[in-house]
């Protein structure tokens, strides 16, 4: 399917139905929601020392990583992902999760989507946390929204003329991720100025971003795990080329001077090449 914001696909009916759950979303949402649950309702309430312990250890915490660096927590920047301020924030990030990306899953596969929403995160957190270091943002970042925005403008540019219903308005995917990106953009253009309201503008920047170009680079289509599987296997290929080469150096060897001529390693050698085969 070709990738471009000027597609001319057929406009498509906005349509009121629940998608169905998708393998990947499903995985996503009852995480998220169960991270939740468990910090802000069981440890909030009750264990109040293990729910700081959960937010100084899992969510993306610019000043550990300018303290401690080059010893930083390189697992936050997958973890804080799957953590949320409060309701509204968990309730907004899962209802584009739901929705969007369930076409998305559908158009990927569950592997590949799954593969390029963690890409999404780990990008969007890495770019939140420099630049916010940079303009002296150390406030930890928590939230699925830099993953969410990839989900959002990759399907705006896969299907830019599919409508949705926005706050019971229908508009196409293009106008709502244009409309989104607009307010992201203005947000990060205010904390480069030394406005901030709390929000990892910069990691939903990133995320857009990403989403973007991945459809457009073509990038979204990798499939990583075949494509280590297509690695393993000509290496596989290429040594044994390289050891059927060198029992033949050392038979013609043998042939020559006799076999009293090689050494340990090379009798060892040929011991494991001989029982491989």
């Amino acid at each position: 399917m070709r990738a471009s914001w000027q597609d001319p696909s057929e406009p498509r009916g906005a349509s009121f139905g629940m998608p169905t759950l998708t393998r990947a979303v499903r995985a996503l949402l009852i995480a998220n929601i169960a991270l939740f649950v468990l910090q802000w309702v069981v440890l909030e309430g009750w264990f109040q020392p293990a729910f700081q312990f959960t937010e100084d250890a899992f969510a993306l915490n610019p000043l550990q990583w300018r303290d401690h660096f080059p010893l930083v927590p390189l697992w936050q920047l997958v973890s804080y992902a799957f953590l949320h301020g409060g309701p509204s924030h968990l309730l907004y990030n899962m209802l584009f999760l739901y929705f969007m990306g369930t076409m998305l899953e559908e158009r990927l596969g569950s592997e590949r989507f799954l593969f390029f929403y963690l890409v999404a995160s780990v990008l969007a957190g890495a770019c939140q946390l420099v630049l916010g270091l940079a303009l002296g943002q150390v406030a930890p970042i928590v939230g699925a929204s830099g993953g969410v925005l990839a989900i959002v403008f990759a399907m705006a540019t896969l299907e830019p003329y599919m409508r949705v219903i926005f706050l019971i308005v229908p508009v196409t995917l293009r106008t709502l991720a244009l409309i989104y990106g607009s307010l992201v953009l203005f947000d990060a253009i205010m904390d480069l100025k030394g406005a901030t309201n709390n929000v990892a503008n910069f990691a939903h920047l990133t995320g857009a971003l990403f989403g973007f170009l991945a459809v457009r680079g073509g990038w979204i289509w990798h499939d990583p795990l075949a494509q280590v599987g297509e690695w393993r296997v000509r290496r596989a290929r290429a040594r044994a080329d390289a050891d059927r080469e060198r029992m033949e150096s050392l038979l013609a060897k043998i042939s020559r001077v006799g076999i009293h001529e090689l050494s340990e390693r090379e009798r060892t050698f040929m011991k494991r090449y001989s029982q491989r085969r």
